[in-house]
């Protein structure tokens, strides 16, 4: 196990929130610092300890790095620290010592010919290049890390001689060799990577929950298990065989709204009318055109109405014709689909909206609900299942009544609660403990009027 010690210098330190509650902390980091550390050559049967050509190179490199090190007096070089203005600014951190470097010539000789050896006993293998380009990654990271715009001490001549040894190898297969030295090449010339914030992930992703037509029969059974999803990872993790770390792309929010954009295409086209009369499951097909109309005109209202014509006034004008006219439209498109519909028969409910709340709570506290993380649609759902006839406002209003009334102020009706007990043994059996206890607390703390 290396023992690696890394300095992070800290921009900011934000959370992440999801349902309102923080999961983690995004960092911005303005650099780092870290010393390199040793490699460890691989095994195979090209031995750079016994090939001569290998200790020769490993001698001229090792000369040629620690001339750079200590400064080549005849050019006018000056010896690290001082050689650029990037590396000139460790002698203002804390964490620097010249010491700690001074082996560095010696082991990134090393390190090239550990590669160089490496490439010439995999480069037939059918795994050639994630044994390869493993192994270099373990390497450059191995460089360590500089703060601000420095450059790990000698990792450009790292690619510099790994590049021309490459290049001369004359047994590797050229469309292999030429796959290698892109790879080289993309690390020698890094573009860019786009900053993410989590936060802007989250709310993409939310945005598109509330965009997605989930109110529809067919589609609603899948809300719980995308409402679960938070998509930030663009690709499995994949582990570097040699450092034992599983790295992964995080998205940006454009590659986010991608994949969102496929996910919406592979739900229409995979699960709709058509399949379901195929399968013999369109058994309320007017139903489902009432459902299809009615969010059709939800999600033109969640879009909103905007003119930008020059005068106010002519942008009002404008906006209402528009819902005037679309309201028209809805209405002759609904009122043909609600006659041909049978009569819904009236189901008396055995329950107040306040009661159905307080069985709501009861079977939310002991989590007998879904397992969705928004309390909206628990409500939603435990509404839908019941057949629950009020407005989602007002049962949410009743739910805060009714866990108000039995937590704060203690005046919950018991005869109310014990009226619920049947119903809770016969649906959410785990429920009743908690409401007798409940009882006995009510009873004893009676508020005195």
């Amino acid at each position: 196990m290396i023992n690696r010690h890394t300095t992070l210098f800290v921009k900011d330190l934000k959370p992440i929130e999801f349902c309102g509650k923080p999961v983690m902390w995004q960092m911005d980091i303005n650099g780092a610092f870290e010393k390199p550390f040793e490699t460890k050559p691989t095994e195979g049967e090209h031995d750079f300890n016994t090939c001569e050509g290998c200790q020769k190179t490993l001698k001229e490199l090792i000369k040629r790095l620690t001339e750079k090190f200590e400064g080549n007096h005849k050019d006018g070089a000056k010896p690290f620290p001082f050689c650029c203005t990037h590396h000139s600014e460790l002698t203002k951190l804390k964490e620097f010592n010249r010491a700690d470097f001074v082996g560095v010539p010696e082991m990134v000789a090393r390190k090239i010919i550990y590669t160089n050896s490496h490439i010439k006993n995999n480069h037939r293998s059918e795994t050639y290049y994630k044994d390869i380009t493993d192994y270099i990654d373990y390497t450059v990271e191995s460089f360590g890390q500089m703060p601000g715009n420095a450059e790990p001490l000698y990792l450009s001549d790292y690619f510099f001689y790994i590049t021309d040894l490459l290049e001369r190898n004359t047994e590797v297969e050229k469309g292999r060799k030429n796959r290698l030295l892109e790879f080289l090449k993309a690390y020698r010339t890094p573009t860019e990577t786009p900053k993410t914030d989590l936060n802007v992930l989250y709310s993409t992703y939310q945005k598109w929950l509330k965009v997605f037509p989930f109110e529809i029969s067919f589609f609603s059974t899948l809300k719980p298990h995308f409402e679960k999803q938070l998509p930030i990872l663009n690709g499995k993790p994949e582990t570097n065989k040699y450092t034992g770390i599983a790295k992964v792309k995080m998205h940006t929010k454009g590659s986010l709204i991608d994949v969102l954009l496929n996910l919406t295409n592979n739900l229409l086209t995979q699960i709709n009318t058509t399949t379901l009369y195929e399968k013999g499951l369109l058994t309320e097909p007017q139903k489902i055109k009432l459902e299809l109309v009615l969010n059709e005109r939800k999600m033109k209202l969640k879009q909103g109405y905007v003119n930008s014509s020059k005068d106010e006034e002519q942008r009002y004008r404008k906006i209402l014709k528009e819902w005037f006219a679309d309201e028209k439209r809805f209405i002759d498109e609904v009122t043909p689909i609600v006659k041909a519909l049978p009569p819904q028969p009236m189901i008396e409910s055995p329950f107040s909206v306040l009661e159905w709340a307080t069985i709501f709570y009861y079977a939310d506290e002991t989590k007998l609900l879904t397992e969705s993380r928004l309390i909206k649609t628990r409500l939603e759902q435990f509404m839908s299942k019941h057949q629950i006839n009020t407005t989602f406002d007002n049962f949410k209003t009743k739910y805060y009544e009714a866990k108000k009334r039995i937590n704060e102020k203690n005046d919950y009706p018991i005869n109310k609660l014990e009226l619920l007990i049947p119903f809770l043994k016969e649906n959410y059996k785990q429920t009743v403990t908690k409401v007798e206890n409940d009882i006995i607390f009510l009873e004893e703390n009676k508020p005195e009027y």
